[in-house]
């Protein structure tokens, strides 16, 4: 009797919509069943993402106007910086190519396009998805953490210790 109860099919709402954007409880859609776990996406979600927008919009344009982004001088090809650094953001990669380009720029990018690719079949355990530092993931926080403290410490190195002719020196 409660397993015809759970198999229980529910009629088709014309009024809702079923998507990919549909949130339910459990591990996957079940599109006619229990309605009442599912909320409309017009305009629920779409009015959420919206204002989020905004509000982000907003606080770029506020940063913007009270914070001046002035220019550096001219580029001049005669007379380059010394030493040539990357955006801060590519830094990092600069920084472990000064120590082996092989290393630095084949092995290590090559290494983690690879490893995000093969990420979702690798893990395919349920187990803690949604819950930030989830007892059940220790293995996956600790590499996310490895690897973001690895590259915050190169991009540190980079910008901040490297002086001309790239030596390493103290920034005070």
């Amino acid at each position: 009797m409660q397993l015809a109860r759970k198999e229980e099919i529910f009629a088709k709402d014309g009024n809702k919509t079923y998507s990919l954007m549909a949130i339910v409880e459990g591990e996957s859609l079940h599109v006619e069943r229990g309605p009442e776990n599912t909320v409309q996406t017009w305009p629920h979600l779409m009015v959420r993402e919206l204002l989020l927008f905004l509000v982000v919009l907003l606080a770029i344009l506020g940063v913007s106007l009270l914070f001046n982004a002035p220019l550096e001088e001219a580029a001049n090809p005669l007379h380059s910086t010394n030493p040539a650094k990357a955006p801060w953001y590519f830094v990092g990669i600069q920084e472990l190519v000064s120590y082996s380009a092989f290393l630095g720029g084949i092995l290590v990018p090559a290494a983690i396009v690879v490893g995000l690719l093969l990420l979702p079949y690798l893990d395919r355990s349920p187990k803690g998805i949604g819950v930030w530092f989830s007892a059940d993931r220790k293995l996956a926080n600790t590499l996310f953490t490895v690897f973001v403290v690895a590259m915050v410490v190169l991009i540190f190195i980079g910008q901040f210790l490297r002086g001309p002719n790239w030596i390493i020196r103290w920034p005070w």
